[in-house]
């Protein structure tokens, strides 16, 4: 009787003896529930996992300029959509003795990487001459100009962050950029103001 009632006793509180087999049965239980629960977590897609690579062929670009002539001289190789606004890519060609007027981000910062030629950067009051190969970053709020002082073409890979540089690419192909007109140096410095930007020099080769 004594047995009993311990055993009612213990099935009360919900300790019971199990064998070896049961056991083991139990155990084996668990362990595929949560295999089963690490394999479903593994192989869960989020909204990351939907993201794809963006890749640029030779020549290609991956934003659609309205100008013929910005696209055949700048490649967008990583467009803000690209990087969810992080950044923008571009390869520039540059023609001998070329390079824009001296200028101001207040929004972006740039770096600049020499894919071939021989380049001036003139950066606050430091000159920096880069062969392919070099580079350099700008911080927003320092006033600079570059220029290929080579004697033939070259090209730079340019990058901004944040992102949203080739809209200006493509609105000032609409503007001349050495213009001594008042009329279009004033739509200049208003497009320049859209983007964050202010002109404070002239080119560091002057201009016809």
């Amino acid at each position: 009787m004594q047995n009993i009632a311990r055993r009612n006793l213990l099935y009360a509180f919900g300790v019971v003896s199990v064998t070896p087999l049961s056991l083991f049965r139990a155990l084996t239980a668990l362990s595929g529930t949560a295999q089963n629960s690490d394999a479903k977590t593994a192989l869960d897609t989020s909204p990351t996992s939907s993201r794809s690579a963006a890749v640029a062929k030779p020549g290609e670009n991956r934003y659609a300029f309205t100008s013929e002539k910005v696209a055949r001289r700048i490649h967008c190789k990583v467009t803000t959509s690209d990087s969810r606004g992080s950044c923008s890519i571009f390869e520039l060609a540059a023609l001998p003795r070329y390079g824009p007027p001296r200028h101001v981000h207040h929004r972006e910062e740039e770096w600049y990487y020499v894919l071939s030629g021989d380049f001036l950067f003139e950066a606050g009051c430091q000159q920096n001459h880069l062969p392919t190969g070099g580079s350099i970053w700008l911080p927003r709020d320092l006033a600079h100009c570059w220029a290929n002082e080579g004697t033939t073409a070259g090209k730079l890979i340019l990058m901004c962050q944040p992102a949203g540089f080739e809209k200006f690419f493509d609105e000032a192909a609409q503007v001349p950029l050495y213009s001594q007109n008042p009329a279009e140096l004033q739509k200049l410095h208003e497009l320049h103001a859209k983007y964050g930007m202010e002109l404070v020099g002239p080119p560091i080769f002057p201009t016809a």
